[in-house]
């Protein structure tokens, strides 16, 4: 770690940050050295993870079962989800870009949230939320049926939702011992669900999310994603907390894996190379298979990555970039939807510090 580097990088950022959230946590790795791992204003051990839980769970989950010969990202859509229609031309990957023609989101949290408070765990809730996502999805595709291919990319929570049945149906698991399984062998020790919406260390330990009028109360250890919380804290789409260095070390062996030195506990390289690489033309969308790629009108890594890049964001404030032309790999952790979420001030700051750090190199 170069302490005149942190320096320079400091220097740049001023007090700029200071609008955009309470505080941040930063690190960088240059060619697999690191190079940045500073705190600012006020910070904490664990941070609600939010969407980066697609990229720490569910896709490496299924880069795993596909290194397997488990499944391949052409299946039907249909073959792993029961009550999904034969003739729809979806198709795994299509989920995974985000291009299967779903509506980006609903609140399924409002009717889910009473009917899942009489059930006691996760997997409960879980079973009683399909039903509901059923009768939705179903009911969107006979109203607005979709041609394919799609003209655009919509990133759609719905689209996770159906991967997190497909792998139970993969792997005959339920999705927290999917989970489970993969954080022993990726080594991901501190980051984990909150099963039951119980955070497992002191609430003091997490940074604080939304003052959220729905629930009542500033959430702090407790999922920020309604519908993860409807869902008893366990999602395929959101609900992991955790603390930086678990997400930078899982972009340390993405940043391997792509480089062909992968570890033995990820997945392969070809199976890498396939996830990472651009899944749809740009006129359609910015997506790897599960990893977001940068757009040329404008990326949360800033304009220095390379297209090649691949990451994702999570709504609280968090994110993992990694551009394999830079070998450079950034990690930010922050809770900048507090004390609510109509502070955008943080999508600035966002990529500056991508920036800033890429011309500071």
């Amino acid at each position: 770690m170069s302490s005149s580097f942190e320096k320079r990088f400091l220097e740049k950022m001023g007090e700029t940050w200071e609008d955009g959230t309470q505080g941040l946590c930063v690190q960088a790795y240059s060619k697999g050295r690191k190079i940045v791992d500073l705190e600012v204003g006020k910070t904490y051990p664990y941070y609600d993870l939010a969407s980066l839980t697609k990229i720490l769970f569910t896709t490496p989950a299924l880069m795993m079962l596909k290194d397997e010969k488990r499944f391949r990202v052409t299946d039907p859509v249909s073959r792993w989800v029961p009550w999904f229609p034969e003739d729809h031309p979806a198709r795994i990957k299509d989920l995974l870009t985000h291009s299967a023609g779903m509506t980006w989101w609903y609140p399924f949290y409002q009717k889910l949230a009473p009917k899942t408070a009489k059930v006691k765990t996760p997997e409960e809730a879980w079973d009683i939320f399909q039903v509901v996502l059923k009768k939705r999805i179903l009911a969107d595709l006979e109203k607005n049926p979709v041609s394919f291919p799609v003209e655009k990319s919509v990133y759609s929570d719905l689209d996770y939702f159906l991967l997190g049945i497909a792998l139970e149906s993969i792997t005959g698991t339920t999705l927290y011992t999917a989970w489970a399984n993969l954080r022993d062998r990726l080594d991901l020790r501190e980051t984990d669900f909150h099963r039951g919406n119980k955070p497992k260390h002191s609430r003091s330990d997490y940074a604080p999310t939304e003052k959220d009028a729905w629930r009542g109360k500033t959430l702090q250890g407790e999922v920020h994603d309604e519908n993860t919380w409807a869902l008893k804290g366990v999602a395929p789409h959101a609900g992991l907390f955790g603390p930086i260095h678990d997400v930078t070390g899982f972009g340390l062996l993405l940043r391997g894996a792509m480089r062909g030195k992968g570890a033995n506990n990820f997945p392969s390289h070809e199976t890498v190379k396939l996830f990472t690489k651009r899944s749809i033309p740009r006129s359609r969308g910015d997506w790897g298979l599960g990893f977001v790629m940068p757009s040329k009108a404008g990326s949360t890594a800033g304009p220095l990555f390379d297209l090649k890049s691949v990451g994702h964001t999570g709504f609280t404030g968090t994110s993992l970039w990694y551009d394999p032309v830079k070998d450079l790999l950034i990690t930010i952790l922050s809770n900048r939807v507090y004390p609510t979420r109509e502070n955008t001030a943080f999508q600035k700051l966002r990529p500056q510090i991508h920036t800033w750090i890429s011309e500071a190199l």
